[in-house]
């Protein structure tokens, strides 16, 4: 038997209309949790829920140790290297913000850019999670571009070279398809002019299409392109940022991610990652108190 109710199940439970349930959930005064989209409710909070008369998910359990959000294959080095215990799930910065927001990991992974604040991260931290306890905090700046296989001498210059090949597909709301998507408006192009391959979910998996000759570009990162000796076409050099839950900064699963982040292990590590600049990592720029 399940340890959960459905959104159907609660309602039939508590004796209410499924669409009450959604209004719990509006307001914050049912506690739950949300799974690839969907809703699911603790049996045993929901017994406390009742008969403690609890309204407010401010008072579930801490969040459990799970860094949430975008893909970076140094951050995810150094979690493995640093020994924290955080466990790791890679959903794209959209995703990761809105798991983070329902209190389902400690921190989350992002590089969102908004063109028209011309800003990383710091306008999408702040309208969506505006109610929220959190730091937004520096991991690295990564140069992204066209990574390619190259079939002849020449170099590529333009992403108009590209037209008409067969491109890896970004899940939607993670930050390379957010970029990519901005990189169309300004070239006057669509992804349409693309041919769309299967999505992927990381910097890995993208660069591994075009490894297997499944893909023919993927918008990723240099020390990607480098490390598997593929052509590169800078694009821009973007902010990965992490945003912590306040509480779980202090914790030693964290504290001991930022103290791996300061030594010489993690140093020499980051020295292999072409096109990462980690001279800022750690600079808070974003405290929502």
């Amino acid at each position: 038997m399940s340890e959960y109710f459905t959104t159907d199940e609660l309602a039939e439970f508590l004796r209410i209309k499924p669409r009450k349930v959604y209004d719990l959930v509006s307001t914050d005064k049912v506690p739950y949790s949300r799974v690839m989209g969907k809703l699911l409710f603790s049996k045993s909070e929901i017994s406390n829920w009742i008969s403690g008369g609890q309204n407010n998910i401010s008072n579930q359990k801490n969040p459990p140790n799970i860094l949430l959000g975008s893909h970076d294959p140094l951050l995810e080095l150094a979690v493995k290297q640093s020994k924290s215990g955080i466990a790791m799930s890679f959903d794209g910065s959209t995703e990761g913000l809105e798991r983070f927001k329902l209190n389902q990991g400690i921190a989350s992974g992002l590089h969102i850019y908004d063109s028209d604040l011309e800003s990383w991260n710091v306008p999408i931290v702040k309208k969506c999670l505006e109610k929220q306890d959190f730091v937004l905090m520096e991991w690295a700046k990564r140069d992204r571009g066209l990574i390619y296989k190259p079939k002849e001498k020449s170099e590529k210059k333009s992403i108009n070279e590209f037209l008409g090949q067969r491109l890896v597909t970004r899940q939607s709301g993670s930050g390379s398809d957010n970029y990519f998507k901005y990189i169309c408006k300004r070239e006057n192009i669509n992804s349409s002019d693309f041919i769309s391959t299967e999505v992927t979910y990381s910097e890995n998996d993208a660069v591994s299409l075009i490894l297997s000759d499944k893909a023919d570009v993927t918008l990723g990162l240099a020390s990607e392109a480098k490390k598997h000796q593929l052509g590169f076409l800078h694009i821009v050099t973007e902010r990965f940022d992490i945003v912590v839950n306040r509480i779980s900064w202090f914790e030693k699963p964290f504290q001991r991610l930022l103290s791996f982040s300061r030594s010489d292990d993690f140093l020499n590590t980051a020295s292999n990652f072409f096109g990462y600049n980690i001279n800022d990592l750690g600079t808070v720029h974003f405290n929502n108190k």
